[in-house]
This record gives C-alpha cells, structure tokens and sequence, in this order.
C-alpha cells in the first residue's frame, strides 16, 4: 500500500471523529438550552407561590401595643394574622380592635378583614366595620361604615366613603369621617342628612 493510498483510506477518520464531536456539543447545548429554559418558565410560578404564602401566620391572637412611657396604646385580637412576604403587610381576618381614652375607657372597633401596611403606623379595616364608644360612658355612639383607616399613633380614624352614626335618639349619615377617640369628637364631612328619633 502506497503511502497515498494509505493517507486516503484514513482520511475519512477525521471528519468522522469531528461530526460525533460536533452532535455530542449540539446535545449538549440543546439539553442546556432546553433546561434554562424549563428553568425561566417556572421560575414565576415558584416566586408566584412564595409570595402567596405568609412569612409567618398567628392564630387567636392578642396584641397589646405600649407607648414611650409603657401606658397602652391599643390591643388587637383576631383569630388569624399572616404576613405578606413581598410587600410586608399584614392581613387580618374579623379583627377586634380596642382603643382606650384617657380615663381608661375602650372604643371597640370591628370589621371583616384588616391590613397592617408595612410601616406598622396606620390600621385599615374593612367590610361591615362598626366602631362603638365605651358603652359606661353615655351617649354611647356607634359608627358604621364599609372602610375606616386608623392612625394608631394618635387614636383617630378617618373614611372616605360613607357612614351612618347613631346615637340615642340621632342617626347621622354622610360622607367622609374624622374622628378621635380621645377627646370624643366625631365629624362627618359632607351631604349631612339627620334623622332624629326622640324617646316618648
């Protein structure tokens, strides 16, 4: 055999030692390929799923909030308080809310569900929310509306939307709320109406 016809009858090795090489770097790149992007695809259902899911969750709570000097600001209660992991707010289911006066008196406060934002300064509570001031401090009051933000810092409440306050003998409905539970002073904002209902 010349060396010629020995170099031909090789040659073909190398090419087909290069393609095996070549489809092995294509099934690899292909599995790569297909695994990042089986990856991505998931990837926002499983962050989806975690943010879903509270960071923690309290059952039949209590929660009594001190100030600076340790005299209490408020106490909540609730049977289940869970935390959002994404935007750090707190979900309340049916929250009970009690906010004393100055002489030690509670304004309780109720409502389907409730949000701690993040800050931890305000309350929202919503959904069938009633307020009713402390029943052996007369004329007890009782406000009612679908949406109250509390600011838990100085014991008011404001509402946008609309509310119905009754009293002995008085049902005031209107828009927009402020109210301060301290000092015991209510003010509806806008289209007042009155109805009074005097005793016999």
């Amino acid at each position: 055999m010349s060396i010629h016809e020995s170099a031909r009858a090789f040659a073909p090795a190398g090419p087909r030692m290069s393609w095996r090489a070549t489809l092995t770097l294509l099934l690899l790149a292909a599995a790569i390929a297909s695994g990042w992007s089986v990856w991505r695809n998931s990837r926002p259902v499983d962050e989806g799923v975690l943010r879903s899911r509270p960071d923690y969750l309290l059952r039949d709570y209590e929660i009594t909030s001190l100030d600076k000097h340790g005299k209490e600001q408020f106490t909540l209660r609730g049977p289940i308080l869970q935390r959002d992991p994404a935007d750090l707010a707190m979900h309340l289911a049916t929250p009970q809310f009690l906010v004393p006066d100055p002489e030690g008196h509670y304004w309780e406060v109720r409502a389907d569900e409730g949000l701690v934002p993040a800050g931890g300064d305000s309350l929202e509570v919503r959904g069938r929310v009633s307020a009713q001031s402390p029943a052996d401090k007369p004329p007890v009051t009782r406000i009612e509306s679908d949406q109250l933000t509390l600011d838990l810092e100085h014991n008011r409440a404001t509402s946008a939307g609309k509310v119905t306050i009754t009293r002995p003998g008085l049902t005031m409905q209107g828009t927009g709320l402020l109210a301060d539970f301290e000092r015991r002073q209510i003010s509806l904002l806008s289209q007042v109406h009155n109805r009074y209902d005097p005793k016999p």
